[in-house]
């Protein structure tokens, strides 16, 4: 229940926000933003690596803009033993863990004039989150176990816009993603049970917006 309750808020606010950027889509036909970012995400769950991500945004004035923005992060690290052979080493995987994050979620930008080229800005966005974890062993009882978790999303960021062009700038960014996503157990006879990954940690990216 709580996780279906979880789904339908998402997908209401992400509602919203298509309903109110098409709103604005209309008024302002002009408007919109392309967002293209990357960076270096440290999820709690996982080794840290690179993020990528964009979003769409419509203006609602010269501070404010709101849109729908996506993400994905991969991370493979693996569980290895060292032999040392006379003068080299052999390495052993023992097992693997990939994971992969797709984030979907409504977002807000709001700007602060610095200067003629710079503004700073402080965003916040909540939606949906999924997580895709994918656990290879190998050796004798080699196996391989592929899990699905979901759950509701929300991140905060700050940073600048650096204008390099009349419709487009140079953006750099530090967030933080307090995310966590579930999955349930089956088979739980004592009550309803789930398992819980948190995905939460701090990130930085940097990237372009066109169309200010």
């Amino acid at each position: 229940m709580k996780k279906t309750l979880t789904i339908i808020s998402a997908t209401l606010f992400l509602g919203i926000i298509a309903g109110t950027a098409s709103l604005y889509a209309q008024m302002y036909p002009m408007s919109g933003i392309t967002t293209l970012k990357a960076g270096y995400f440290d999820p709690s769950a996982s080794n840290a690596g690179f993020i990528f991500g964009g979003s769409y945004a419509w203006k609602v004035d010269e501070s404010v803009d709101v849109g729908i923005a996506a993400d994905y992060f991969r991370k493979t690290h693996s569980e290895d033993s060292v032999q040392v052979l006379a003068d080299e080493k052999l390495i052993i995987t023992n097992a693997e863990l990939t994971t992969n994050i797709i984030p979907i979620y409504g977002l807000i930008n709001i700007k602060f004039p610095a200067g003629y080229t710079m503004d700073y800005f402080v965003s916040g966005g909540i939606g949906y989150e999924m997580l895709f974890r994918t656990e290879q062993t190998y050796g004798p009882d080699a196996s391989k176990k592929s899990r699905f978790y979901d759950g509701f999303k929300w991140i905060l960021s700050a940073g600048i816009h650096y204008r390099i062009g009349s419709r487009s700038a140079f953006i750099a960014e530090a967030f933080y993603d307090g995310t966590k996503v579930s999955r349930d157990k089956k088979g739980e006879t004592s009550g309803l049970a789930r398992y819980e990954v948190n995905l939460s940690g701090f990130g930085i990216r940097a990237g372009i917006r066109m169309g200010l």
